[in-house]
């Protein structure tokens, strides 16, 4: 069960719920109005309320707030990860916003099996993953609400983040690589933003490689065993953040 509901229609006084979530509080939770609810804008701002009234014509939910509270943006955590196929990707968006990422790029590769042929289909993957990320800021308390950005080439990430301008730790995990430092060998800045990058199934190719080593990023090893996509993304994702103390 969800321990936060979710809405960005908020002013100093009042919030409005409607479609899905309105669905979800009164024919699911049963809320009526005088009860009280909790809910998040996905903006850094979490909310105490009551329902001050119920519009089943208008499917609308009004709630006067009775206390807010804003939080401080934690750096960036920046996911970079491979399209998978079978709808993995719907896992690791989860998993990755109850971890606190805050920007997903979805990476088109050398060996990726997934293609999206056309734009529409590609608005409706992305609309199905923000669905799922709103859904996973709910249930974890979240305050941040991740950006997921359109499939993307590797070569395209340069456009991607052109205008970025925070210091980053960027890291490529690639369990292949001979170099490739070991967890005690990351050298993490706890004052910098962080960009992972996990490649598909096969891992990245060695031009791709190049690719990034040529963008600064280090080359890390999750260790000997050989991971499933969404477990290394899970790995990665908790190492990081316990190195930043953000867990």
């Amino acid at each position: 069960m969800s321990n936060f509901a979710y809405t960005e229609a908020i002013n100093s006084h009042k919030a409005i719920f409607t479609g899905d979530e309105f669905r979800h509080q009164i024919s699911v939770l049963r809320r009526r109005v005088g009860d009280h609810i909790d809910f998040l804008d996905g903006r850094g701002k979490s909310y105490q309320g009551r329902i001050a009234a119920v519009d089943n014509l208008k499917n609308e939910l009004q709630v006067e707030i009775t206390k807010s509270e804003t939080f401080t943006q934690p750096l960036p955590l920046q996911l970079l990860v491979a399209l998978p196929k079978s709808g993995k990707l719907d896992a690791i968006v989860q998993k990755a916003v109850e971890l606190g990422v805050s920007r997903i790029t979805p990476l088109l590769t050398s060996r990726t099996v997934v293609r999206i042929d056309s734009q529409e289909k590609i608005k409706k993957k992305c609309r199905h993953w923000q669905h799922i990320a709103i859904a996973s800021l709910k249930q974890s308390g979240n305050l941040y609400l991740p950006q997921i950005d359109q499939p993307t080439a590797l070569n395209d990430l340069d456009e991607n983040y052109k205008d970025e301008t925070l210091f980053v730790d960027k890291i490529v995990f690639h369990p292949r690589a001979p170099d490739a430092l070991a967890a005690k060998e990351w050298n993490l800045k706890k004052n910098a933003a962080t960009r992972l990058a996990l490649g598909p199934e096969g891992g990245f190719d060695d031009n791709e490689i190049d690719f990034l080593r040529s963008r600064n990023y280090m080359v890390i090893s999750l260790g000997k065993r050989i991971m499933r996509l969404e477990t290394a993304v899970v790995s990665a994702l908790t190492i990081v953040q316990f190195l930043k103390n953000n867990i």
